[in-house]
């Protein structure tokens, strides 16, 4: 995906947080993660996917950031054709409801 699909998929996850009464911020070069989001006291690390697969080492580089801060290592995927989002809990490899 180029940098401007990428860009542009992780503001439609961006808007679909923020209609859940989340606060994100988007990390430039998806440096260190592509989104983080708070809520209630709550913080989440959201690694965006489109129709890809991640890789393990981007998994691990993930849930090592969030141990170091305490936080919430989350995939936000969606497939090519589907219309929804899934948010997949990295630690337990469960759905989240967002």
């Amino acid at each position: 995906m180029s940098y401007p699909s990428g860009r542009r998929f992780e503001w439609s996850i961006r808007s679909v947080l923020e209609s859940c009464g989340w606060v994100t911020v988007r990390a430039a070069r998806s440096k260190p993660v592509d989104l983080i989001a708070l809520k209630d006291g709550r913080i989440l690390l959201i690694e965006c996917k489109y129709n890809t697969r991640i890789s393990s080492e981007r998994i691990d580089y993930l849930k090592k950031l969030a141990g170091k801060a305490g936080v919430r290592p989350i995939l936000a995927i969606k497939k090519k054709y589907e219309r929804s989002i899934t948010f997949i809990d990295v630690d337990s490899g469960g759905e989240v409801k967002i």
